[in-house]
């Protein structure tokens, strides 16, 4: 039974599931510790921050890191050095690009941008990518190698010690956003520091290196790099937006909830990385009953089991906002009641786009990515200009992810010929079938109780 247990814990989905979850709980108490430290102000300069350095991290993650995982993975021993120090190489000179064109629009432009956090991400970008990077590569290294448990590792020490620095802060009473900054960079160089001392970022590989390999890393990693970005932008479009045309108290209004709805995301991209390689398996045209069969099941349970998320979320809007970020940002609880609700339609977005992706069909899922956001883009301006509000804003998310449902179904359709009405009886179903041993343990258990007494 002990080893029973054992192995269910280092079972990599299970370490998986428990890194994503882990670092959604941290990014939550981080957030509510960063937003006591912080008035509204500089609150909103701090995400305005952390906005344009995950935008800019991506990038450089984008370029690398499918095509990374992809060819470490499949490589021989005596291979992975070149395969490891070939992306160090990729790496390198992308955190030089990136950097040195961030401080250089600070240089020249940094006198006529008015946001302040963008500013600070500006100047600041260079030093964040330097320290973050052994880390985060040592991590997509171990990804590869299903390493889980150290990158569970990596992930904690990262989360710790940026909680730490803040809870310092808090306790001294150091309250600017020089000193989150300051907390943000340490977080990076600890765990890099480990990383580099352990080995696991496998730095050393660099010498191994080759013209050869680092075109192939890169021409693969090109095509994956554009769904990303534009996913991000996607996410990330709404907090722009409000930053340049309104204030930023109002970035940190909607801050407070967004970050809320992002465990619906985790607890969804958790889902999706033990999803994929199962529906792949189906991938060929003469597997698409079993594929449809699985769409249905993994979306539509998903769906019916956000309703009682959505609904609570609903109830306790006002309390869940005054937890996070304390009773300044009570008034954000009617935007995280609209976002709510568009995470509904999150499942079958976001399966219909790894299916398309799964069937060979890619550059429907990019094109679907592209017209959301032309939505959300379009529908966010509109909001700003003639409503004035961040609820418009915030509104307009549930149009978006409408348009890439009905987008990315029209198309799945075309392939499988299945039917919302369908994903969702099939996903009831399925329900109810995943929760019948939990709702016989539980009678069993009330049984024995009435027996004994």
């Amino acid at each position: 039974m002990k080893s029973k247990l054992k192995g269910i814990i280092k079972n990599n989905h299970t370490l998986s599931l428990a890194g994503n979850l882990t670092n959604a709980v941290l990014g939550f108490a981080s957030i509510a510790l960063v937003a006591r430290l912080l008035d509204k102000e500089s609150m909103g300069a701090w995400v305005m921050f952390l906005t344009g350095y995950i935008f800019a991290d991506l990038l450089r993650a984008g370029i690398i890191h499918t095509s990374l995982i992809r060819f470490a993975a499949s490589s021989k021993k005596e291979h992975f050095g070149i395969v490891s120090g070939s992306g160090w190489m990729i790496s390198i000179f992308t955190t030089i690009f990136l950097s040195l064109l961030t401080y250089s629009i600070h240089l020249f432009f940094g006198h006529i941008i008015t946001n302040p956090g963008f500013n600070l991400f500006l100047q600041w970008y260079w030093l964040a990518a330097i320290t973050t990077l052994p880390f985060n590569y040592a991590a997509w290294l171990m990804q590869a190698r299903s390493q889980f448990e150290k990158v569970l590792y990596i992930r904690l020490l990262n989360q710790l010690s940026f909680m730490t620095c803040i809870l310092l802060a808090l306790i001294f009473e150091k309250k600017s956003t020089e000193i989150v900054l300051g907390s943000f960079i340490i977080s990076g160089l600890l765990p890099s520091a480990v990383s580099m001392w352990a080995g696991w970022s496998m730095i050393k590989t660099v010498r191994f290196a080759t013209k050869e390999m680092m075109r192939e890393l890169f021409n693969f990693g090109k095509f994956s790099m554009g769904t990303l970005m534009g996913s991000n932008l996607l996410r990330s479009s709404d907090t722009l937006l409000i930053g340049f045309m309104m204030t930023t108290r109002d970035v940190a209004l909607y801050a407070i909830p967004l970050k809320l709805i992002e465990v619906i995301e985790i607890l969804l991209r958790s889902f999706v990385s033990t999803a994929m390689p199962a529906m792949s398996k189906y991938a060929s045209p003469d597997h698409k009953v079993e594929l449809k069969a699985m769409y249905y099941k993994y979306t539509g349970v998903l769906s019916i089991l956000l309703i009682p998320v959505v609904v609570g979320t609903f109830i306790f809007a006002d309390t869940l906002v005054v937890i996070l970020g304390g009773a300044q940002y009570a008034e954000s609880a009617i935007i995280l009641r609209v976002l709510a609700v568009y995470s509904l339609f999150l499942p079958l977005d976001r399966f219909s786009g790894i299916t398309l992706d799964i069937i060979g069909k890619p550059y429907l899922n990019f094109i679907k990515v592209l017209l959301m956001l032309l939505v959300n883009v379009t529908g966010d301006l509109l909001a700003i200009h003639y409503i004035g509000n961040i609820w418009g804003v915030a509104a307009v998310s549930i149009l978006t992810f409408i348009t890439g449902v009905i987008f990315g179904n029209y198309f799945l359709k075309k392939y499988l010929n299945h039917s919302v009405r369908e994903t969702v009886i099939t996903g009831f179903k399925a329900t109810l079938h995943i929760l019948h041993p939990i709702k016989e343990r539980f009678k069993s258990l009330k049984f024995g109780n009435s027996t004994s007494s």
